[in-house]
């Protein structure tokens, strides 16, 4: 009988576990583009005309990842102007934002 009680917590425990690990990766881009949105309206608040490059690379990581549309509008001819990356990143998020809520 304790056995079974041990196995049944552990079990429980397994599940919860499994949730909360699940419900981190559904919140993890949301996190980011939201992290690099601080960035980018930061960039704006010091009046900063461009991206650093280091900023730039991070985001077209993601993007290339979950968006291949946004990554080629984020690379094309180098832009790394802030107005625009801040655009891209609101586009990636309307985007994000929906399957979050879903799952």
């Amino acid at each position: 009988m304790l056995a079974e009680a041990n196995m049944m917590i552990r079990s429980a425990n397994e599940e919860a576990v499994r949730r909360r690990n699940e419900l981190r990766s559904r919140r993890r881009p949301i996190q980011l583009l939201d992290h690099w949105l601080n960035q980018v309206e930061t960039l704006i608040e010091r009046n900063d005309a461009v991206v650093p490059e280091q900023l730039i690379g991070e985001i077209a990581a993601y993007l290339g990842k979950h968006n291949p549309n946004l990554y080629r509008r984020l690379r094309r001819n180098g832009r790394r102007k802030v107005s625009r990356v801040l655009d891209l990143l609101f586009e990636a998020e309307e985007q994000v934002l929906p399957r979050a809520n879903i799952a």
